[in-house]
């Protein structure tokens, strides 16, 4: 018996190991009111259904707040990890395993209410001066690759909606979801809500999911997946999404 003492003792030091590996760490951004850290914890949307989710699963994850370019380079090379809401596009198609869609996001060229900008064609929003648009959004590399000329890149969402509101850009690309801020949060929009702002232009609807390091086992990805559907099913994930984005349409 004495024999297998040492390879016991490997396996009992071995298991602490493994069950921490198998924790998630999850990333997300300051995005309110979809993520955002208040009082030193993720909040938001999208922070209470990943927490939900975590129930369901009888999974332990953290969640950390970070700036978006840093939680997504970590989750494309770090195994154990996931970050939301990702928009999902070709481009990004292959460098994460994904669930969802969580999120429906309705994107546009916003001025503020009042501002008697009429743009019936793609073609005029290069004469109404620079358009401010976070550079390490998406949106930012969309738009410039496809050549648009006045485009401003910021270095965060919150001083892109501060140059709006104080009149230095008549125009910034945004999505719907970011007037619902409400409370402390509201101040990442400067303050901005639905009633001081109007649609000038239309440019896209683009969903939002947890994705996940790519060498996740596909097991985890699937068994993420049918808990969100069936969060889905039993109403449990619109209550969530209701009561932090009031009468905006869901995703599929």
């Amino acid at each position: 018996m004495f024999q297998y003492l040492p390879l016991l003792a490997c396996l009992l030091l071995a298991a602490p190991a493994r069950a921490e590996q198998a924790q998630l760490q999850f990333y997300t951004e300051e995005y309110a009111p979809v993520s955002f850290l208040h009082n030193g914890i993720a909040d938001g949307m999208a922070s209470e259904l990943v927490r939900a989710l975590l129930q369901r699963l009888g999974e332990t994850a953290s969640i950390q707040v970070v700036p978006w370019s840093r939680g997504y380079h970590i989750v494309q090379n770090t195994p154990g990890t996931a970050l939301f809401a990702t928009i999902r596009n070709a481009e990004r198609e292959p460098h994460f395993k994904w669930v969802g869609p969580i999120m429906l996001a309705q994107d546009a060229y916003y001025g503020l209410k009042g501002s008697g900008l009429k743009i019936d064609q793609p073609a005029q929003l290069h004469e109404v001066g620079p358009i401010a648009v976070p550079r390490n959004w998406f949106t930012y590399q969309e738009l410039s690759a496809a050549g648009m000329p006045n485009l401003l890149g910021v270095t965060e969402p919150e001083q892109m909606f501060r140059m709006l509101r104080h009149g230095r850009v008549k125009l910034i690309v945004a999505d719907n979801l970011s007037f619902y801020a409400r409370g402390e949060a509201a101040q990442q929009v400067d303050s901005l809500g639905p009633e001081d702002v109007e649609v000038v232009y239309p440019y896209r609807s683009s969903e939002g999911y947890i994705t996940f390091w790519p060498g996740t086992d596909d097991a985890v990805i699937r068994r993420w997946q049918a808990a969100l559907d069936a969060m889905k099913a039993d109403g449990s994930f619109s209550r969530i999404y209701q009561r932090w984005l009031p009468g905006a349409q869901e995703p599929r």
